[in-house]
């Protein structure tokens, strides 16, 4: 399960934007769009962090077993490398939702 963990981590927030973020967006008396878009920002980035050091801990008791092992650092240059993709995907997603919100918006009021 440890494997699994950091990718679901670093996934959840874009998750729950596409999720809560459309719920906001059709049904704006449920959920505040801007609450919505901030919490998940954060998230992204407190899960990131957690999520590394997961990684990171699986990796060292992988070497663990080893007597003088030496130890690669790729695999966690790609969890960091795919955090900072996931949040630009993140960020890209509540602009096209905010568009979205704000031509609702414009059209409802015409």
């Amino acid at each position: 399960m440890l494997n699994v963990l950091p990718l679901l981590l670093i996934i959840l927030p874009v998750l729950s934007q596409l999720i809560w973020g459309t719920f906001a967006i059709y049904k704006p008396a449920s959920f505040k769009f801007s609450q919505i878009s901030w919490i998940n920002v954060l998230l992204q980035i407190i899960l990131s962090f957690v999520a590394f050091n997961i990684a990171d801990y699986n990796f060292s008791k992988q070497y663990e077993q080893y007597p003088n092992p030496m130890r690669c650092g790729m695999p966690l240059v790609g969890m960091a490398v795919a955090c900072f993709f996931l949040l630009f995907i993140l960020i890209l997603i509540l602009v096209i939702q905010f568009l979205i919100k704000r031509w609702r918006a414009k059209r409802n009021k015409i």
